[in-house]
């Protein structure tokens, strides 16, 4: 796959220009256009690696699917309603600087260019640019502590192990349990649970 052309002045004719009046300035949405976005942009080129300059059928957008795969791990989306977030929802157009209605790719596009950095070694280009962006805008110390996952979140959208399976069962289940018996009486029954489990013997 050979790149597309990139315009980055689309902005003026984009759900960006046309609806800023919908995002106040601390929506996340707004900050992700403002903060994230063009960083995203001027990672691009470490993003031309991955693909042939010349061969083969016209990619998508290597920047625009960075900023879906980002997106969809912060809202928790998997890969189809992501595309279906892409289609209609204003705040990732504005995110995206995308318009509602522009064409939008199958969600299979994701996972292939999920691969694609995997293959390119590059699955941590995304977040590491977002740190590298919120450190230069003061919002997160360098010399602080912080987990951030790369774009290798299978652990939500592609493929999950047996213990994330766990996890995220037990993770509902017990939110699940939360809205019928209340937190006081969920807590009683996790640290009983918990005192049992401790006091058990050991074979």
């Amino acid at each position: 796959m050979n790149l597309p052309h990139f315009s980055t002045p689309g902005e003026l004719f984009s759900t960006a220009g046309l609806s800023a009046s919908l995002f106040a300035q601390t929506d996340r949405y707004r900050l992700f256009a403002k903060l994230v976005y063009p960083p995203l942009v001027r990672a691009r080129a470490k993003l031309e690696k991955c693909y042939c300059a010349d061969n083969g059928r016209v990619a998508l957008e290597p920047v625009l699917m960075l900023g879906v795969s980002i997106l969809q791990d912060l809202d928790g989306v998997p890969d189809r309603q992501a595309v279906e977030m892409r289609r209609y929802h204003a705040g990732w157009n504005f995110a995206l600087n995308r318009q509602l209605g522009d064409a939008v790719f199958h969600a299979t596009s994701v996972v292939n260019f999920r691969r694609r950095l995997l293959e390119y070694q590059e699955s941590a280009l995304g977040f590491a640019t977002i740190l590298e962006a919120l450190i230069a805008a003061g919002l997160v110390s360098r010399q602080s502590r912080q987990r951030l996952d790369s774009t290798q979140m299978f652990a939500r959208m592609a493929r999950m192990s047996r213990l994330d399976c766990v996890r995220e069962s037990v993770r509902l289940a017990l939110q699940e349990l939360e809205g019928v018996v209340g937190v006081e009486a969920l807590a009683a029954v996790v640290s009983g649970a918990a005192a049992a489990g401790a006091a058990a013997p050991v074979n």
